[in-house]
């Protein structure tokens, strides 16, 4: 037996109409279990009217406990419908054990086989049915999991559209008997055509198996069919002879049952109840109306027998027949939301049903409930289709409901008729109510403009196949979804509410994603096109902002979101979701229209729990930077505790950026944390203005859940909450527990005590996988400084690969003990960032600063990023680096000095001779500058004299200059320095104010010359440089500059042009004289804008032939490395042969 997963059970609150009409939910119904038991075939019910014959044709349902199957097999559950199913084939005909996705596990090879060729055949049969390939895979975002259908899908894979099994409930045809040769009922009834009745005008109507007929009185009814064939209420179906059938004549015909369109009853002003027949005469004239008022105790009988009677022996009743030209013309104007049927299908055939179609109807009444759109108007509105025989069209995401005569031809009305098409989406379809005592039915539309609720009122023979179609095609929309959930109200008999069933999603590709997202544009109003920056790889899906260039990129409005987390609530099909930096900030907020309506906005908190609890495979959830509010923050803690029991295994959570600014939302969030504390990976809680207890909250949940001794996460992040103060007991109690911790960001943090937050012995027992450890901007006491000093200088700190402690208000005596505990613990490839502290006393470095600086035992990397010096400690500083042997890498960027100028020449001069000092092994530096409207930070113009010891230098590989407004001149001097060079291989030197002359300077430094013959006094070239970044800043702003000369020069041209037309003599000649040198300037302008690109094109182009030969030099020794390898080997083997 299939494995059925327990029910999902949402709380009320939170599936409840909020206040919000638009926010109401989809679906009541359960779906996927079979909550009644199957049905035997040949197991009917006797009619609750008759109390003759047993009507043939109205299943009973028997209300047992245990489930039957095909082969009378009882005590077994009824599963869902397996996917190998054939659209054509009833669920009571298939044994479910045998479609057990287990079965190749216990029956070998054959049971393989057996599956695979039911796949076959259900593929086979599917083809008939489903939409062309060419409109369904287009802009189509099904998962691109496997690149090899065939060698990598298991034998029972199903990849097809979802079909919905409807034959259970459907009424059975009964086409054995010959027209009129049935009498199903009769009586003594008054009757009128028109709204016109009398009721001193009695007559005796028949009704038969084709055929309403009338005769005077039932005395004449007997002379033609005799006493004992004369309907009553207590005899049963009476079948009439040829001879009887012959008697029956033209005249005696009041409606064939198959031009039936509906049955209604109106009741009068007194106590009698009409019976209303709706038909058609023909597909060209208005429809007709049949009035007729039997005795009070017959009006039950004669609803019951005249609806059966177009439901079983009337096939055509309601019905749009296939063929006809009416059909094709709402064919072709459906277009793609209409499933085309092969033509052997038939009309009543559950697969033509369960693919949509089309029925007629009488449009009884519409009212719109809600806001009006003007002040003073109606809340209900009529429409032209009212009172009048519809068409009913069920496509694929539309309920289409047109003129009953409209597409015939036979009318010049035609094009009138084709503005009163009305069209909604099948997701708008809210409630639908049929009490089954007559034709009447009620659909309720729920429209999202003003919160605005449409309800219609139908009359139709076929209402029950149109309800079944509309239930059937909203299933195959939402066929992923769980057990249980709220959606469609239904006020309908049991046997037509029962839950539809839908097929198994084990073993499906495509979870119907594009399919939900484009019936939920529909539904919305929303064009499907803004969703092409939803990005999908296999089981991730990435949001991306709406727009295709950075310029016009755009967040989603409330009705976009809603279709994107609609179509995803549910989806099972995606393991990783990302929103990351999409802003749900402005769609929370009610607005008021222009009329004075409240458009609701969304609501996060709802979406994201019913999100995250309807799919238990999510794995990652992303949403850094969303600007959700705190309320949303406590729902998706709630979801993750609450999904725990349903299968749900967080493994990253990032919630960076967010407001989780109530302590109860955080609570809940941490008891979410709780339930996951086993499973999480990666937690991301920064800067979400976390106040009080909070942090203190999340970390306690890491080591409150009994059933886990360690938790595995390798990621903790809760930096930049400085509202929230964290406990060291209960921060050494989190880190005590963690095993895996590979990553700890506690930047921006406050303590509440002063004794030591981070123990030593406690760092050092992190599992040993400690690699990222941050501490900026907190306030280090010496006691916790201490701690840390301990634990660098101890073997347990070999695993660490960066340490940050900028802005936390270290000296250049506290930072000079870091590096020496760094030296201590042996750790050289550990990077120290220690930028935004005051290093320097006064004026000078201190002593002990200089001294581990100089004597090479620091680590490997350092960053002092934003640092504030003097010139004499600046000076100090690249000093003693130029006697360090182990630095690798250093990070100055965003240099200022206390007098607010840019270092002098002299200091320039120092960080060259740095560059260019036998003992340094630096490898990369960068020197970027920083401009903000407060301050600007930089080396500055000055920088280029350094230039002269970068081409000295023997070990720098990575140089980084930007923003430093060196100019023409530095790219010169740069230019000279890439000539002698031959260690450089990757250079950034944007946003530095270099022209034409500088860029072509740096081409020259490649070969004589470049695009410009530039002076140059050496005769070396660069080769080694491989990497050069493109200045795209500098090449715009010069650009820029040139273009408006030019634009300039247009408009002096006019103007000379004009004056040299109304000129003369010596006037005009130099006028004429004027307009020949703007025309040059122009000229060169735009020379000087190629000449440029070809600049920046020589360059790239030489630095890719750089690297090529460098890469054909690394191959080359490679191979020799292989042939030294090879020779060894064969050197060894010939003497251990000897």
């Amino acid at each position: 037996m299939i494995g059925v997963p327990p029910p999902l059970s949402l709380p009320d609150p939170l599936l409840g109409d909020l206040g919000d009409p638009d926010y109401a939910e989809y679906y009541t119904s359960d779906v996927g279990i079979l909550s009644s038991p199957q049905i035997l075939p040949g197991q009917y019910m006797q009619s609750p009217v008759n109390s003759g014959p047993i009507n043939p044709r109205q299943p009973y349902y028997p209300q047992s406990s245990e489930s039957i199957t095909s082969n009378g097999k009882q005590g077994q559950s009824a599963c869902l419908p397996s996917p190998h199913m054939s659209p054509v084939t009833s669920p009571q005909q298939i044994d479910f054990s045998s479609l057990s996705l287990n079965d190749s596990a216990r029956s070998g090879g054959n049971g393989n086989a057996s599956v695979t060729n039911r796949v076959r055949a259900h593929s086979t049969s599917l083809s008939t049915v489903s939409t062309d390939d060419s409109i369904a895979s287009r802009n189509s975002l099904v998962p691109r999991g496997y690149s090899d259908p065939i060698a990598v899908r298991p034998d029972d894979f199903y990849a097809g559209q979802p079909t919905v099994p409807i034959e259970p409930f459907l009424m059975p045809m009964q086409d054995q008997f010959p027209a009129d040769s049935l009498i199903l009922f009769g009586g003594t009834a008054a009757h009128s055509e028109g709204s016109l009745f009398r009721k001193d005008s009695k007559e005796y109507l028949m009704l038969t198996n084709s055929s309403l007929l009338k005769y005077k009185s039932m005395e004449k009814a007997s002379k033609v069919f005799g006493n004992q064939s004369v309907w009553s209420s207590t005899s049963g179906h009476q079948i009439l002879t040829p001879q009887q059938t012959s008697l029956i004549s033209k005249d005696h015909r009041l409606i064939s049952l198959n031009s039936i369109v509906g049955v209604h009853t109106l009741k009068t002003q007194g106590a009698d109840v009409q019976i209303v027949i709706e038909y058609l005469v023909s597909i060209s004239s208005q429809p007709a109306t049949m009035h007729f008022t039997p005795s009070p105790d017959q009006v039950e009988p004669w609803l019951n027998e005249l609806r059966q009677g177009c439901n079983y022996h009337a096939n055509q009743a309601g019905l749009i027949p296939k063929g006809t030209r009416q059909r094709q013309w709402v064919v072709e104007k459906m277009q793609e939301d209409y499933i085309a049927l092969p033509t052997n299908v038939a009309e009543d055939h559950p697969t033509a049903l369960a693919a949509g179609g089309m029925w007629r109807a009488y449009f009884k009444s519409q009212k719109i409930k809600g806001v009006p759109v003007q002040e003073n108007a109606p809340a209900e509105t009529k429409v032209a289709l009212e009172g009048k025989v519809v068409v009913i069209a069920v496509g694929t995401s539309f309920i289409h409901i047109l003129p009953h005569n409209l597409g015939n031809g036979s009318t010049k009305d035609d094009l009138k008729d084709e503005r009163a098409i009305l069209q909604y989406p099948i997701l708008t379809v809210r409630s639908i109510q049929y009490k089954e005592k007559d034709d009447n039915f009620t659909i309720c539309f729920g429209t999202t403009l003003r919160q605005r609720t449409v309800v219609i009122t139908f009359s139709s023979a076929r209402a029950r196949e149109i309800i079944i179609a509309i239930r059937a095609r909203v299933e195959s929309l939402r066929w992923l979804y769980p057990l249980t959930r709220k959606g469609i109200e239904l006020s309908l008999s049991e046997g037509l509410s029962r839950p539809i069933p839908v097929p198994s999603k084990e073993y499906m590709a495509d979870l119907g994603f594009d399919d939900l997202l484009r019936a939920e544009c529909y539904a919305m109003g929303v064009d499907r096109r803004i969703y092409n920056n939803v990005q999908i790889d296999g089981f991730v899906i990435t949001v991306g902002k709406v727009g295709d260039t950075p310029e016009t990129k755009r967040d989603y409005s409330v009705d976009e979101m809603k279709c994107l987390l609609r179509a995803l609530r549910f989806n099972t099909t995606f393991k990783e979701i990302s929103f990351r930096d999409i802003s749900f900030g402005a769609l929370q907020k009610t607005k008021t229209l222009k009329d004075g309506t409240l458009r609701y906005g969304l609501r996060p908190d709802q979406e994201f729990y019913e999100l995250i609890m309807g799919n238990p495979q999510i794995r990652s959830l992303d949403l850094h930077n969303c600007q959700l509010d705190t309320s949303t923050i406590g729902s998706i803690g709630r979801a993750i505790r609450d999904g725990y029991s349903a299968g749900l295994r967080l493994e990253a959570l990032d919630l960076y950026g967010n407001n989780a600014s109530d302590g109860a939302d955080v609570m809940m969030l941490a008891k979410g944390i709780v339930k996951h504390a086993g499973t999480l990976h990666s937690l991301d809680v920064g800067n979400c203005q976390i106040t009080g207890d909070g942090i203190n909250q999340i970390m306690h949940a890491f080591v409150a859940n009994p059933d886990v001794a360690s938790h595995l996460l390798e990621t903790f992040a809760i930096h930049n909450n400085s509202e929230s103060k964290v406990n060291s007991f209960i921060l050494d109690m989190f880190l005590k527990h963690s095993m895996r911790l590979e990553s700890l960001n506690l930047s921006e943090l406050t303590s509440w005590s002063k004794s030591p937050i981070l123990m030593a012995e406690t760092l050092g027992n992190c599992g040993g996988c400690l690699k990222h450890l941050d501490l900026s901007g907190m306030a280090l006491h010496p006691t916790t400084l201490e701690q840390i000093l301990a634990w660098l200088s101890s073997p347990g700190c070999e695993s660490l690969e960066q340490l940050k402690v900028e802005g936390c208000g270290l000296d250049g005596n506290q930072f000079a003990s870091i590096l020496d505990a760094v030296c201590q613990g042996g750790n050289e490839k550990v990077e120290v960032l220690a930028g935004r502290n005051l290093l320097s006393d006064g004026q000078d470095l201190p002593q002990s600063l200089v001294s581990v600086l100089s004597n090479g035992e620091t680590a490997t990397s350092l960053g002092l990023r934003q640092t504030c010096w003097s010139e004499q400690a600046l000076r100090q500083l690249f000093v003693s680096l130029s006697q360090n042997f182990t630095l690798k890498k250093l990070d100055i960027s965003s240099v200022s000095l206390a007098s607010s100028r840019d270092p002098d020449v002299e200091t320039c001069k120092l960080l060259g001779q740095m560059l260019a000092s036998p003992a340094s092994r630096l490898e990369e530096l960068y020197i970027q500058g920083e401009e903000t409207a407060e301050l600007t930070s930089r080396i500055g113009k000055n920088l280029w004299r350094s230039f002269e010891g970068l081409g000295n230098s023997r070990y720098l590989t990575k140089l980084d200059v930007r923003r430093n407004r060196f100019k023409d001149e530095g790219a010169m001097a740069l230019a000279e320095a890439l000539r002698v060079n031959q260690s450089l291989n990757w250079l950034d030197m944007d946003e530095n104010d270099v022209t034409m002359d500088g860029f072509n300077a740096i081409l020259s430094a490649f070969h004589q010359g470049g695009t410009e013959q530039v002076p140059t006094s050496s005769r070396y070239y660069n080769t080694t440089l491989a990497y050069f970044v493109t200045p795209v800043k500098d090449v715009d702003k010069q650009t820029e500059m040139l273009k408006e000369l030019m634009v300039d020069s247009y408009k002096s041209e006019q103007e000379t042009r004009f004056l040299l037309i109304n000129s003369t003599g010596k006037d005009a000649r130099e006028w004429k004289e004027r307009l020949a040198q703007i025309i040059r300037q122009r000229n060169q302008n735009s020379e000087a804008i190629a000449r440029l690109e070809r600049a920046i094109q020589g360059i790239i182009a030489v630095v890719d032939r750089n690297k090529a030969a460098m890469d054909a030099v690394i191959r080359d020794r490679e191979r020799r490395r292989e042939r030294e390898r090879d020779r060894e080997l064969l050197q060894q083997r010939r003497e251990g042969r000897r």
